[in-house]
């Protein structure tokens, strides 16, 4: 049936037992007066339906029947009983002690004087005022009628509110259900406080889409039908011969069907799972014309939370599945971790596997053959490891396996599991796994996500140890804890400027004169301490503030120069830069602009970039250095000779100098081969007119022996230690300098 067409029952036959009564209650004091008011309404009927008349000779007995039958429908109360008011202070207690507000209460009098109608009429919450003696057979018959009617009117509304506050309560309970068993569940227990009068009631579904009763499986069962709890339809199908052909009519005709005290209601909209869901309920009498309107909007309501759940069980499949594989993602490992009790959890490892070489086979074999090889793994893992409580695919090429503590395997018995070759298309394949195994009671404090990234890192950093299992042993967690600490200090220093330079001499090894500095970033602690700029300078690399210390350090250099010039101090000045500034769109821009508006000539400042950095990006890099050049900078490429791509672009490389890296110089008077290589480079430059400078020069041998083989430029600490700027000014104002 179309989501638009509205729910409704099947007409069926009139129930063949008698209308049932109106219940009216006749408060009098006077036995004689009430046995002939009794006799008077035992002739009235209304809509076909006789009255039943309760007896009370007093206030006190009529307050007692009162709560024992809420569908009383007409009080006709004597004012004066037992007491002059006792009549009215009844009144008070049905509207606000008994909380009675549509039974229809008619006051009788036979003295109008003790009770004046207007008054009783303006401060009581009557319906009606009727001297005895006006009350002939057809007045009276004509004030039960008019009550009777209106009292079922205003019940009927009154039902109708409380249904429909019942479904909003039902709707809003069933919406927290996410699981379809607790759902249905859930639902028979909302239709039984819909239904007061319900007896028993199932709920099933057919898996086949055939919509045939003998298809049906019972998901949920209640009352008279939860008994015998069987799974299939089949054994109510016999004992009730009128159900099947009551669930065949539901679903040819897409409505909710109805005959006697038996119903079956139709859940089914277009866009639920194929094979529809039904209730059937039995009830003590057929459901009334009310109670049908009520689940027609009961009903949409479900078919409408059928569809939301049919949905949320698909986005959770997508969520938590991985889809290539068919197994459990990333996300289903950190829902089950944080599910587990912290008790339970400190209970379990997590061993984390990774192939190593996947990604290569992928390049080599293509995607089916790298899926197969890790739905191979899986398969491996999952059957032999017996205790596995979740196998969960949490990247490309990685597992994650959680298991208790006291099951994880030995070391030798993983090394076997993933030593162990793997068999694709009748053909043996060898590919290399890592795994790290994570006792969880070492990470109390962590969420699912910092231990699955806690794993992973920890996998990564220890990438060259020799074995093929590693345990966790907490120093990356404490590294990362620091490595984060030294961030968040150094976006404190950059903010407020606490960085410093330090210039280190360039020395003419032929003659001992200043020839120029290097600009080298300081970061001085409050304690005078000094942090390496191997430790933060990659750290401003990862998190991306690289760009805004190199343009910091350009700036004091800049400063530095000027400094210098004023005291005649007019030698070029090299600063490091990464090259991962010279990629960022900007940046160079931003460095041009900066040596412009300083006032510094170009041909003072050079600029140095290490050959593993020049080289990786070269094409495109070398553009920016070429400018520079033709501008008069300086280009220097720093610890030349660590690698070995600069050699390809050697004819042609956009650079003026070439720095020899202090490990050569350090090892040139004990190594025949580091002499033999800084020989050559030292003749390769002149060939190609480079500039040479050493670095690291801490004994007089070696600045003879580079002097000899035509360096011209060292620097080192047998000449000078990095100074901060002033002290670099005093000292270069007491040192020869080369000729311009």
């Amino acid at each position: 049936m179309s989501a638009q067409e509205p729910f409704v029952f099947q007409p069926e036959q009139a129930p063949a037992a008698a209308a049932k009564p109106w219940k009216v209650l006749s408060v009098e004091d006077d036995a004689g007066y009430q046995a002939s008011l009794v006799h008077a309404l035992s002739l009235i009927q209304v809509d076909g339906r006789s009255l039943q008349v309760l007896k009370a000779r007093s206030a006190l007995e009529a307050a007692r029947l009162l709560p024992e039958y809420p569908d009383i429908s007409i009080v006709l109360l004597d004012v004066v009983m037992e007491q002059d008011d006792a009549g009215l202070r009844l009144v008070n207690t049905i509207r606000n002690v008994i909380r009675n507000s549509q039974v229809r209460i008619v006051l009788l009098t036979g003295q109008p004087g003790m009770a004046p109608r207007p008054d009783v009429l303006k401060h009581y919450d009557i319906d009606d005022y009727w001297c005895k003696s006006d009350l002939t057979h057809e007045h009276l018959t004509s004030v039960i009628t008019g009550n009777l009617r209106t009292w079922e009117r205003t019940s009927q509304l009154e039902n109708a509110r409380r249904g429909l506050q019942q479904i909003v309560t039902a709707s809003q309970a069933l919406s927290q259900l996410r699981s379809l068993k607790p759902y249905l569940s859930a639902l028979l227990d909302q239709l039984e406080l819909l239904l007061p009068s319900l007896d028993g009631g199932l709920i099933c579904h057919s898996l086949s889409g055939t919509r045939l009763p003998e298809d049906m499986e019972i998901l949920a069962s209640k009352g008279n039908y939860s008994a015998q709890g069987p799974v299939s339809l089949q054994p109510y199908l016999q004992s009730e011969p009128m159900l099947a052909d009551l669930i065949r009519q539901a679903c040819l005709q897409g409505r909710h069907q109805q005959q006697g005290a038996l119903s079956v209601l139709l859940f089914s909209k277009a866009d639920t799972p194929p094979g529809c869901y039904l209730a059937v309920l039995k009830t003590q009498q057929p459901l009334s014309a009310a109670e049908q309107n009520l689940l027609d909007v009961f009903c949409e309501n479900i078919g409408t939370g059928l569809t939301n759940l049919s949905l949320y069980d698909q986005l959770s499949h997508l969520a938590y599945q991985d889809p290539q594989l068919g197994m459990a993602n990333r996300n289903a490992l950190k829902q089950t971790l944080r599910e587990l009790p912290a008790q339970a959890r400190s209970e379990h490892t997590l061993i984390v596997i990774k192939l190593n070489e996947l990604n290569e086979a992928t390049l080599n074999f293509g995607e089916l053959f790298s899926d197969s090889v890790l739905r191979s793994m899986a398969d491996r893992l999952a059957t032999e490891l017996k205790a596995l409580q979740l196998l969960a695919r949490i990247d490309r090429n990685s597992f994650a396996l959680l298991l208790p503590s006291q099951s994880a395997p030995s070391t030798e018995a993983l090394n076997q599991l993933l030593d162990a070759p793997v068999l694709i298309d009748d053909s043996e394949h060898l590919i290399p796994a890592r795994a790290l195994q994570l006792p969880l009671s070492v990470c109390d404090a962590h969420t699912p996500e910092q231990i699955l990234r806690l794993a992973e890192l920890s996998l990564d950093t220890r990438r060259h140890a020799r074995e093929s299992l590693l345990m966790y042993d907490g120093v990356q967690e404490q590294q990362m804890r620091e490595r984060y600490q030294l961030l968040l200090n150094l976006r404190r220093a950059l903010k407020y400027d606490q960085l410093s330079i330090a210039l280190q001499p360039k020395i003419a090894l032929a003659t001992g004169h200043l020839a120029g500095f290097e600009a080298l970033v300081r970061w001085q602690q409050a304690d005078g301490s000094y942090i390496p700029p191997d430790q933060f300078i990659p750290v401003a690399e990862s998190a991306g503030l690289i760009s805004e210390l190199d343009l910091s350090v350009l700036a004091k250099t800049l400063d530095a120069s000027r400094q210098l010039r004023q005291q005649g101090i007019d030698l070029p000045i090299a600063f490091n830069t990464c090259s991962i500034d010279l990629l960022r769109p900007g940046y160079f821009d931003e460095m041009l602009t900066l040596i412009r508006t300083s006032g510094v000539p170009f041909n003072r400042l050079e600029l140095e970039v290490t050959e593993t950095q020049a080289m990786a990006e070269y094409e495109v890099i070398s553009k920016q250095m070429r400018q520079l050049l033709d501008a008069g900078m300086g280009v220097s490429i720093d610890d030349f000779g660590t690698g070995y791509s600069s050699l390809a672009h050697i004819t042609d490389l956009a650079a003026s100098v070439l720095k020899i890296d202090r490990t050569f110089i350090a090892r040139m008077e004990t190594s025949p081969k580091a002499q033999h290589l800084v020989d050559m480079i030292l003749r390769m430059s002149a060939f190609f007119g480079f500039q040479v400078v050493a670095e690291g020069i801490e004994t007089e041998s070696q600045r003879q022996y580079l002097a000899s083989r035509g360096c011209q430029l060292g620097q080192g600490y047998l000449f000078a230690r990095p100074m901060p700027p002033e002290k670099a000014l005093a000292w270069a104002l007491g040192h020869p300098r080369a000729p311009d």
